[in-house]
């Protein structure tokens, strides 16, 4: 099964920089392309899974009220070492 084409622009410096890369690894731009792509996604996606975590917890009622919050966070900037 043939992958999907994706088309988009890069600026010049960023092509060079590919470029080079490519060149001193010996593997062409699309290696590299694919690499950073499945790193990017990798990295990212923890932001899409904590938000469905919190959307479920909120969902459940298990909340803390801001005065709580702010509370911790002050007691945190009063005493960073603990």
């Amino acid at each position: 099964m043939a992958s999907p084409v994706l088309s988009f622009r890069l600026d010049e410096e960023l092509v060079s920089q590919l470029d080079k890369l490519a060149e001193a690894t010996d593997r062409d731009r699309l290696y590299h392309v694919r690499r950073a792509m499945a790193r990017y996604l990798e990295s990212e996606s923890w932001h899409l899974q904590a938000l469905e975590v919190g959307i479920e917890a909120a969902d459940a009622g298990k909340l803390t009220d801001l005065a709580t919050v702010k509370a911790k966070w002050m007691s945190r900037a009063e005493n960073p070492n603990n």
